[in-house]
């Protein structure tokens, strides 16, 4: 009776710690991540995931195969990979495809990756049998993978049993062909040490890669972090430029970037292409926020076109920037207080005939202004003035010949007022080359007392009527 009692507290024993043991060792269940695929671009180009296939697998772990274990794990982390132009395959080693033959096949070939073909690949991973020969699936894996210089990534999902030197071999032999841009990553199914420890070599003799059991994967958001390390680059922004390379984060979403994630300037005025009102500004133009060039004036011409900057507000301008003057007389238009002067017509500050300037038609003259004493010729101190005034309008238009006419009153007889009218215009001459004005542009003839401005009867009229004029013209 006391044995049967042991045996009984015994059994009863063995069945609290069995069901202790379940309730700390559950099967894991695998979640996929879910990644928007715009906020990432690819880390690798191109990967192989490589199942174990081989008969340890079929060895129960957590109370599952460790096949159907991998299997899971393989379904979630392909549900987690976006679909973003990667270049994948899956291929397995042992047997692992349940219509293998050979020591490693192909499950699914390298080409454009995609969820569902990669799903269809899977289906068939599901017969464990044979010895472990990963370094055949590693050399077979870089067979795949013809283009040695694009990015790359090797995942291996096996319990690492039965495996040696030739697989930390076969791990840095691909590292050699493919370089820097390659990794190995590694997913141990159970918990071998050996296992463990020489998968660890592999992983580090094939790069930069690490190993995870397969136990810290088991939520989604351990599931997205793998990918992320292996497979993934964040691009917060989706501007297609990786965050850790991305000089301008934050670019608004549908904006093109340069290679350093910043939005194009195809003119380089500092204001990107999708702000940039005037595209095509010239080199080392000045523009303001809208990428316009700058015009400080505000009247509707550049700065860079500009000629006459600070033009007052409102002011009607030329194409190069300079306030309109309709007549010509060098007095815009806005300043003018006589608009529609004749061309060519000597003009005050506020566009007005200056004083003095008589206009005839379309001519005009100067009368009346440089005066002389009786039967004199020298030319008298206050006409000096008028006459330098004269003589720098003259420098400045070339476009004027002048004839320099000589008068005089009507005292004395014509023999006498001629030559006399003549030696008064032949001193202006004179005093006007002296001034700069070139002597081909200048004519000088006597009228005598022909001509009168005003009444020779008295002293006063007399006065005005020894004079030297002026009459331009064009030539």
């Amino acid at each position: 009776m006391r044995k049967s009692i042991m045996y009984l507290g015994l059994i009863v024993g063995l069945v609290v710690m069995t069901q202790a043991c379940a309730s700390t060792h559950q099967p894991i269940n695998f979640e996929a991540a879910s990644l928007d695929a715009d906020k990432y671009v690819r880390k690798v180009d191109q990967f192989v995931l490589i199942g174990d296939g081989s008969l340890s697998m079929a060895d129960r772990w957590r109370h599952r195969t460790k096949m159907n274990t991998s299997d899971e794990f393989l379904g979630a982390l392909n549900r987690t990979i976006p679909e973003i132009g990667f270049v994948g395959g899956l291929r397995s080693f042992g047997k692992g495809a349940c219509d293998m033959k050979g020591k490693t096949v192909s499950i699914a070939d390298v080409g454009t990756y995609s969820t569902a073909a990669m799903a269809d690949a899977l289906a068939d991973y599901q017969c464990p049998s044979g010895y472990s020969p990963l370094d055949l699936a590693l050399a077979s894996a870089g067979s795949d993978l013809g283009n040695h210089a694009a990015p790359t990534a090797l995942v291996i999902v096996s319990d690492g049993r039965d495996m040696g030197d030739d697989e930390v071999e076969a791990a840095r032999a691909l590292k050699s062909t493919f370089g820097d841009n390659f990794d190995i990553y590694a997913v141990l199914v159970g918990n071998d040490k050996k296992g463990r420890a020489l998968l660890e070599e592999v992983v580090a003799a094939g790069g930069d890669g690490y190993l995870k059991g397969a136990e810290e994967l088991n939520n989604a958001e351990a599931m997205g972090q793998f990918v992320t390390d292996v497979f993934l680059y964040p691009d917060d922004d989706g501007d297609g430029v990786a965050n850790y390379l991305d000089k301008c984060p934050n670019t608004p979403k549908g904006v093109e970037v340069d290679t350093v994630g910043c939005p194009l300037d195809t003119d380089g005025d500092g204001v990107p292409d999708y702000l940039d009102k005037c595209p095509g500004t010239a080199a080392g133009v000045k523009v303001d926020a809208k990428g316009c060039p700058i015009d400080s004036d505000g009247d509707g011409v550049p700065d860079i076109l500009d000629k006459c900057p600070g033009t007052p507000a409102g002011v009607k301008v030329d194409a190069k920037g300079c306030p309109l003057d309709s007549d010509g007389d060098g007095v815009p238009d806005y300043l003018d207080k006589c608009p529609g002067t004749p061309k060519g017509v000597p003009v005050d500050k506020v566009g007005c005939p200056v004083e003095g300037i008589e206009i005839i038609g379309d001519e005009w003259v100067v009368r009346g202004k440089v005066l002389f004493d009786t039967n004199k010729h020298a030319i008298k101190t206050e006409a000096k003035d008028v006459l330098s005034k004269i003589a720098a309008f003259l420098v400045k238009n070339t476009q004027y010949v002048v004839e320099i006419q000589g008068h005089t009153d009507s005292t004395g007889t014509a023999s006498f007022n001629d030559p006399l009218s003549q030696r008064r215009a032949d001193s202006v001459v004179e005093f006007l080359v002296a001034e700069g004005v070139s002597a081909d542009r200048l004519t000088a003839k006597g009228y005598g007392s022909s001509d009168p401005i005003a009444s020779n009867d008295t002293a006063d009229g007399r006065a005005k009527n020894r004079r030297v004029d002026f009459h331009p013209s064009g030539r």
